[in-house]
């Protein structure tokens, strides 16, 4: 009896290890960039690009030491400048590495202080479980060096689909697949949004007057009948 009575307590301890593990990998900051891309998978979509975004700000007259110490701590990235009418911008970018892109911008804007936006991006054009196992630990380690605790990390994902009713058809399998509960719908000629909340996904971000948002997913048809299909937690949409 003792024999069995520590196999079973074996056995519930494995069991809790498992469940943890499994409620661990759900709650990743990736998972929605791997929930989208095993969905148009399933789908037969091709995916032409994805990107993760992290933010935080800074004090103005922080710019010049902290654009330094990325510098210094990130040799292997090009800096560049650019100068315009409303913000300067500090760039450093790293070539594809291992299947994506990488670069970390500063923002000073010259109308809105005392504060400088600082983001990290990262960008590919496929998504696939090496380039996954080779991003994962990188975004991680990157938080850990240059970013809070509690950074909320943005995924988005690009895809094209044949025809626009396709398109929309494919939206409404993804609300079901998730099962969205729809925030705010957004339709014009030739565009569709949507904007929602889905309990898979652990981020979540104030919406308007209407509780918490963490998906976002669109559909653009341009003047050649090209449809494109963008999948985001949010969708951010910039000129980074």
């Amino acid at each position: 009896m003792r024999k069995l009575a520590i196999i079973l307590w074996m056995m519930i301890m494995v069991q809790a290890q498992l469940f943890a593990s499994a409620e661990a990998d759900s709650s990743t900051p990736l998972q929605p960039l791997q929930d989208i891309s095993d969905f148009l998978k399933q789908h037969e979509v091709p995916i032409k690009s994805w990107e993760v975004i992290m933010k935080e700000q800074i004090h103005h007259e922080e710019i010049s030491v902290y654009v330094q110490k990325l510098q210094a701590q990130y040799p292997n990235f090009n800096l560049t400048k650019k100068e315009g009418n409303k913000s300067n911008k500090y760039i450093l970018n790293r070539q594809k590495a291992s299947g994506f892109s990488e670069q970390f911008i500063v923002i000073a804007s010259k109308d809105v202080r005392p504060y400088a936006e600082v983001l990290y991006k990262s960008s590919g054009k496929d998504w696939n479980p090496d380039i996954r196992r080779d991003f994962s630990p990188r975004l991680l380690t990157i938080k850990q060096e240059r970013f809070a605790e509690n950074t909320t990390i943005f995924t988005c994902l690009t895809s094209e689909s044949s025809d626009k009713i396709n398109g929309v058809l494919l939206l409404e399998k993804f609300s079901s697949r998730l099962q969205i509960e729809k925030l705010q719908t957004l339709n014009e000629n030739e565009f569709i949004s949507n904007t929602g909340y889905t309990s898979h996904w652990n981020q979540a971000l104030p919406y308007m007057d209407k509780g918490v948002m963490n998906v976002q997913y669109a559909l653009r048809q341009d003047m050649g009948g090209k449809t494109t299909l963008t999948f985001g937690t949010p969708i951010i949409s910039s000129e980074y």
